[in-house]
């Protein structure tokens, strides 16, 4: 709503308010009618959609490499199934994939599992996690997005380092580290030395291909319109001959819908980490480092992804799964 008022200020088309504001209410309303009847096969049902459209991504990447032959209207070569994500837009939905994955194997829904004896010790695997982890490591290494690795190796390690020890990740350290990722990279910038000896060490130049300019435009255009923001346009900085988002999520709810905008979204994140953080619980566990993991790919791309909504929609769910009160 305050993205739609802050179009409306500025005089921009209320049409990508609308859109964007559709999946943000239909996959909780989604989620609340399956906690209804059946979630967990809702749950379900959308993972094999995601795994479908993946699978013939992944496949079609692989036999063109040069792109599809017999594409007239979309000619992406690293992600054919261009709906899925443009370059390193698709790790949204790989981190969907695999979250809803590890959901589903955390409820024993439609999951297969096996055990292997390794000397004296039993070594349980689940197949299908193994498979689409695989596939979505090597998704983002033919696309070539550090980002989209980076944040797809995090929400699978984190998750297997929870399943090794049998517990649960302590939120806040990981929270703050966020914030301080946050301050650090974005808001410093290239200015903080500290991110330049990080980014040498990575490889990569310390203005992020770029974003470091965008970011110190994005911070400008907030101090001008700190309130209500320039409105719902995810394409607001005009640079280098042309218009580009600012490829941060924080900095871009703020610069479209104000500061104000910027404080719901963080106080709603907020109040699902303090319900998971109570649930002592592998779902709740899963549900948020899927849901950190999301929030850390938006250091770097701009956007909330409609996706990002079924999870923190989950987290009545996982207060259900664990028959206490918690909202």
């Amino acid at each position: 709503l305050l993205l739609l008022s802050s179009s409306v200020f500025n005089g921009l088309s209320d049409l990508n308010a609308y859109t964007d504001l559709l999946p943000a209410l239909a996959l909780p309303m989604l989620v609340e009618l399956g906690i209804e009847a059946d979630i967990a096969k809702i749950v379900h049902v959308t993972f094999v959609i995601l795994a479908t459209l993946t699978l013939v991504n992944f496949g079609l990447t692989l036999l063109y490499p040069q792109g599809l032959p017999f594409a007239s209207l979309y000619t992406q070569i690293r992600n054919p199934l261009y709906f899925l994500g443009q370059d390193n837009g698709i790790v949204y939905n790989l981190l969907s994939l695999v979250g809803l994955n590890y959901v589903l194997a955390a409820q024993n829904y439609s999951i297969f599992k096996v055990k292997l004896l390794i000397g004296d010790y039993f070594i349980r695997l689940t197949p299908r996690i193994f498979i689409f982890n695989v596939v979505s490591i090597l998704s983002m290494l033919l696309v070539g997005s550090a980002t989209g690795l980076l944040v797809i190796s995090s929400l699978i390690i984190l998750l297997e380092l929870s399943a090794l020890a049998n517990r649960k990740h302590n939120i806040w350290p990981l929270v703050s580290l966020y914030f301080s990722f946050f301050v650090f990279i974005i808001v410093l910038g290239d200015s903080n030395p500290l991110v330049a000896d990080f980014t040498s060490l990575l490889g990569r130049d310390a203005g992020f291909t770029g974003r470091s300019l965008l970011w110190e435009q994005a911070l400008e255009l907030i101090k001008q319109k700190p309130l209500l923001g320039w409105g719902n346009d995810p394409e607001i900085i005009q640079i280098w001959g042309g218009y580009f988002s600012t490829h941060n999520q924080l900095l871009d709810i703020a610069a479209r819908g104000g500061l104000l905008t910027l404080f719901l979204y963080i106080c709603l994140h907020i109040y699902v980490f303090l319900i998971l953080g109570r649930i002592p619980t592998t779902l709740a566990n899963i549900l948020f480092i899927t849901i950190y993991c999301f929030l850390l790919g938006g250091l770097m791309e701009a956007g909330v992804r409609p996706t990002q909504y079924i999870f923190i929609a989950l987290t009545y769910y996982a207060c259900l799964d664990y028959k206490k009160p918690m909202i």
